[in-house]
């Protein structure tokens, strides 16, 4: 069945995306909320997420108020549209156990592909080579002819500009996509100030933290550091490249039995290295952490149960196996 049947015959759609959904997520999922409204008027579509950052908070409360989203999932669907997630340890403690039918579950996403997606889902949209699932969501808004609102314009721009961190990572489709959304009628000037947000004090002591506890590797020219946190991976990674490193990898734990690692790599690192975090490091740790991983070349995490620290040790060994191809010489600083 095509998208557009699928949508069209479902009187019951979930919206389902990863835990701690960020602003890619949140804002594919109320556009493509808004788009199911448009193919099937009588329909009644849900949003979940297992928890929602505070800037996705932020964009949703500027430019769409009235969108609920819930932290879990009540009643049954005819269909299910994974966004920006292609695995279901993405989901989150509390979602995970829920149960999918492949034939009736769509996935929307643009990280690597999950090599076992097909017991996830036989409707995958997967294009990693798009910078951002809102840009994704744009052209199936082009493919089945619907018309793009101001409102779904701002908050797909809002996920294209949060996901390439102010454009840093578009590609020519990017900008394109940018454009058509600004004839759209998307207010870019108000989805910039929607998407500044300054750290709250326990973001910013989990940044302190994981420059605290730093464990340094320099192979040749490259910098590569791990450390560990409670929570804040991703804002831990990001502050340690602005640091100076050139490769971050950063492990937390915010309950029992859940691991969560994320790492971060500058565009020098990978254009000259060719490794991907996505699929040559955060796939490997996936195992070790009895988990999933994936992503980006520059942007990855995983996910899991267990072996935080050991998979902290094992990505070193993984980055250093991979540049030692090409750069014998290695060096350690702890």
């Amino acid at each position: 069945m095509t998208i557009r049947s699928l949508l069209e015959s479902s009187p019951r759609v979930l919206f389902l995306g990863h835990q701690n959904a960020d602003p890619d997520a949140i804002c594919s999922m109320a556009a493509l909320a808004e788009l199911y409204g448009q193919l099937n008027r009588q329909g009644h579509a849900d949003l979940v997420c297992d928890d929602v950052s505070r800037l996705a908070v932020q964009v949703l409360e500027k430019f769409s108020p009235t969108t609920k989203v819930s932290a879990s999932i009540e009643g049954d669907y005819d269909l299910v549209v994974v966004v920006d997630a292609n695995n279901t340890f993405q989901f989150g403690e509390r979602l995970q156990s829920f149960q999918f039918i492949p034939s009736k579950t769509v996935v929307i996403d643009h990280h690597e592909p999950n090599p076992d997606i097909a017991q996830l889902s036989e409707h995958p949209i997967i294009k990693s080579d798009a910078s951002s699932t809102c840009e994704i969501v744009i052209e199936l808004y082009d493919e089945l002819g619907i018309s793009v609102s101001p409102t779904a314009a701002s908050l797909l721009l809002a996920g294209i500009v949060f996901d390439t961190r102010r454009f840093f990572y578009a590609t020519g489709g990017t900008l394109d996509c940018a454009v058509r959304l600004l004839r759209a009628g998307a207010d870019y000037q108000t989805v910039i100030n929607s998407l500044v947000s300054k750290p709250d004090r326990s973001e910013r002591i989990a940044r302190l933290k994981a420059a605290a506890r730093l464990r340094i590797q320099v192979v040749d020219d490259w910098i590569v550091v791990t450390t560990s946190v409670g929570a804040f991976e991703a804002s831990a990674c990001r502050s340690l490249i602005e640091l100076g490193a050139d490769v971050a990898i950063v492990g937390g734990s915010p309950s029992k039995g859940v691991v969560r690692l994320s790492s971060r790599s500058t565009n020098e690192f990978y254009a000259q290295t060719g490794i991907n975090l996505g699929r040559d490091v955060m796939e490997p740790l996936g195992v070790v952490i009895e988990g999933i991983g994936g992503g980006h070349p520059n942007a990855a995490g995983a996910n899991g149960k267990r072996n935080r620290d050991k998979a902290l040790a094992v990505s070193i060994e993984l980055i250093r196996d991979a540049l030692a191809k090409k750069l014998p010489h290695t060096d350690e600083v702890t």
